[in-house]
């Protein structure tokens, strides 16, 4: 049989084309990174203003951060039932049908609890003491972490570890002592808030190790947690603040025009805590840990320095020395956790406590490809 030739087409890359295309993909990564970076910012920094303006007694003075609180939680309740409904697999694996009741109530209740706890004290201390001590006092949130860490054994105590805690807790009491309008119940709720978040950051990490309760992403685990959030913080709101009792003579819902400016008012705050913790999704999905930790750190540096200049805040050495010192714990920190975490399993749960953030907490995967 006659041999039929036939003309093969052999594609070679150009490698100055593959050059060029890498450096395009780079530049886009770049430009979407520093979008999230800014809308994160944006969010994180106007929540921290709204609630500052919302609940401080010299501004709207509205004084039911409770009540503020659960409304958020319902509505990440709603928005994320939404999500999960709608959303298919990308937000529902499924898994979450098998959870039995034990699981819930032993392993999922006691997560929302500290989170509602968190907030809530978070939001109350708002009343009492300015937003840059606030600030400042809650980026000792690493010190609760590595404590509980121990506790629960998720790190072994080291010189290390024992070391960054101490430089923090130095921080932390320059900050105290250098304090002009200094608040004991204020202090004394954001320490429990900082407190209560090294403990739900623990708790997060036992659930988040059960991949069988489908809780396995930042939606889902909103989701699971939002309700009980709203039932606890609903609960203290009625228990503490006897907000049906208070509306009766606050000026904030003694008229129809003035409670719908009030329940707006609240629903703000929700949509800025959700979009917040979307715009850090993101953020750690495209990039690492330690680019959400640099940002950060930078983040509490621009609330502090908006305080000053729009709230009048005043700063003395003591505060600044307080506030360096602890930002060298929290950068000693986060080196040492992603040092750890390469030598950890691609796609193992990394969590990243919210230092300056009363809007809640994203238990984040790290989603590198």
């Amino acid at each position: 049989m006659p041999f039929s030739e036939k003309l093969v087409s052999i594609n070679i890359a150009n490698p100055k084309s593959d050059v060029k295309g890498q450096y395009i993909t780079r530049h886009e990564n770049t430009i979407k990174n520093l979008s999230y970076i800014m809308m994160w910012y944006f969010f994180s920094t106007s929540l921290s203003l709204y609630n500052k303006n919302l609940m401080g007694r010299d501004r709207f003075n509205f004084n039911f951060p409770l009540l503020v609180s659960s409304i958020h939680a319902g509505l990440h309740f709603m928005i994320t039932s939404i999500m999960m409904w709608f959303g298919g697999n990308r937000w529902n694996s499924g898994l979450s049908s098998s959870m039995s009741i034990y699981d819930y109530l032993f392993k999922v209740v006691p997560c929302g609890v500290a989170a509602a706890v968190e907030i809530c004290c978070s939001n109350a201390s708002l009343v009492y003491i300015t937003l840059s001590f606030y600030t400042m006092v809650k980026s000792s949130t690493p010190i609760w972490v590595l404590i509980f860490s121990f506790l629960f054994g998720f790190e072994k105590p080291k010189f290390l570890l024992i070391s960054i805690i101490l430089i923090m807790v130095a921080g932390v009491i320059l900050t105290v002592e250098g304090e002009t309008k200094f608040d004991t119940l204020g202090f004394s709720l954001v320490l429990v808030a900082s407190i209560v978040s090294g403990l739900r950051w623990s708790m997060t990490q036992l659930l988040l190790q059960h991949e069988r309760l489908g809780i396995d992403n930042p939606i889902a685990t909103l989701y699971y947690l939002s309700p009980i959030m709203f039932i606890t913080m609903l609960t203290l709101s009625l228990i503490l603040e006897h907000p049906l009792e208070q509306f009766q003579h606050s000026k904030h819902f003694d008229t129809i025009s003035h409670v719908v400016e009030s329940l707006g008012l609240m629903s703000i705050g929700g949509f800025l805590a959700f979009a917040m913790t979307l715009a850090e999704l993101y953020l750690i999905k495209n990039t690492n840990t330690i680019t959400l930790s640099v940002a950060g750190i930078s983040k509490e540096i621009v609330i502090i320095t908006l305080s000053v200049l729009i709230y009048g805040d005043v700063l003395t050495p003591k505060n600044l020395l307080g506030l360096f010192v602890s930002i060298v714990g929290i950068i000693a920190y986060n080196y040492y956790k992603l040092s750890k975490q390469a030598d950890t399993e691609k796609g193992q749960y990394q969590m990243i406590p919210l230092h300056a953030s009363s809007s809640g907490f994203t238990p984040s995967r790290n989603l590198e490809d």
